[in-house]
């Protein structure tokens, strides 16, 4: 939904330790992206080279974090060395996070990346996203080749996301959802029932949050546990300042980003029926905290965020 937000989503037959080495390697852009190619190394996590997208060098600066099961590799761009406009997390996954039976032995790969629309041009918004998908077809080839694949592997699942602006501070929104006792007020075709909450079935669920402070932003791993299944729907929640996912320091709110995964073939027999039903959810969150909030005017501006704001 959100505008200013482009996520590229792929199954890599790699394991999660040995996408990860690759990816933190700025070396490795040499030989998955369109035209990012480095030319020189500045320091340890900082790399000088050409950029697919402009014309014009960039400095190239890498993170590694973890949360949890999850691994965030983030890389930030920019002209100027230590001035960074633009950031791209990149969230690895283990398959059995989001289905612990499964056997697949790879990566879940989701790739995030936020454009100031004061800094996007025609060609990044047209472009972006094609030459993204791309990229991530390029990196799985890269990986999975190494991995002794001639072809590539299919997997079980594919992600989507969810994304939309709120404006209210980033610890407003954090706690709130969060907040295990506010679920059924946001969580669409959710209730409460005594012990459990309800589904739009009637199955009971137990939901547990865990949220994950990363300094910068904040990640929450939001698990719906079908009781009498034993089955777990994952679908994570990255919560990121717009100030930080677009290098204005003068930009309020954030950007809530969430994760959910489906199966390619067939339906799920848990969990919300369709992507709808979360971008639904997100909606209703963005209206519920930016009351809290005491912002009544951001909700009728609609779910992308805009510069100035």
């Amino acid at each position: 939904m959100e505008q200013n937000t482009y996520a590229t989503s792929i199954y890599i037959d790699s394991p999660v330790t040995a996408a990860t080495q690759y990816l933190t390697d700025g070396k490795s852009l040499d030989e998955y992206t369109l035209f990012s190619r480095m030319q020189k190394q500045v320091d340890e996590h900082t790399w000088l080279g050409t950029a697919s997208g402009y014309q014009n060098g960039l400095y190239y600066h890498v993170k590694e974090r973890e949360v949890g099961a999850i691994k965030i590799v983030e890389w930030h761009c920019g002209p100027e060395l230590g001035k960074y406009f633009h950031v791209y997390p990149m969230m690895l996954f283990s398959p059995s996070y989001f289905a612990g039976d499964s056997k697949e032995t790879g990566t879940y790969y989701h790739w995030i990346s936020f454009v100031d629309p004061a800094r996007r041009t025609p060609m990044i918004a047209q472009g972006l996203p094609i030459v993204h998908r791309s990229e991530a077809r390029s990196l799985k080839a890269q990986l999975e080749r190494r991995q002794g694949h001639d072809r590539p592997i299919a997997g079980a699942l594919e992600l989507a996301s969810h994304t939309i602006y709120v404006d209210a501070p980033l610890d407003t929104v954090a706690g709130y959802l969060s907040d295990r006792s506010k679920l059924t007020e946001w969580g669409y075709m959710l209730r409460a029932d005594g012990e459990f909450c309800r589904d739009a079935y009637d199955h009971p669920v137990e939901v547990t949050v865990t949220r994950h402070d990363l300094g910068a932003y904040q990640v929450i791993e939001h698990d719906t546990h079908y009781v009498k299944a034993g089955v777990v729907v994952r679908t994570p929640m990255v919560i990121i300042p717009a100030s930080y996912a677009f290098a204005a320091p003068n930009a309020t709110g954030v950007i809530l980003h969430r994760i959910s995964a489906w199966p390619k073939i067939g339906e799920r027999d848990h969990g919300k029926a369709s992507p709808d039903d979360y971008d639904t959810e997100a909606i209703n969150a963005k209206r519920i905290i930016e009351r809290i909030a005491g912002n009544l005017t951001a909700y009728d501006r609609g779910v992308s965020y805009r510069s100035g704001e």
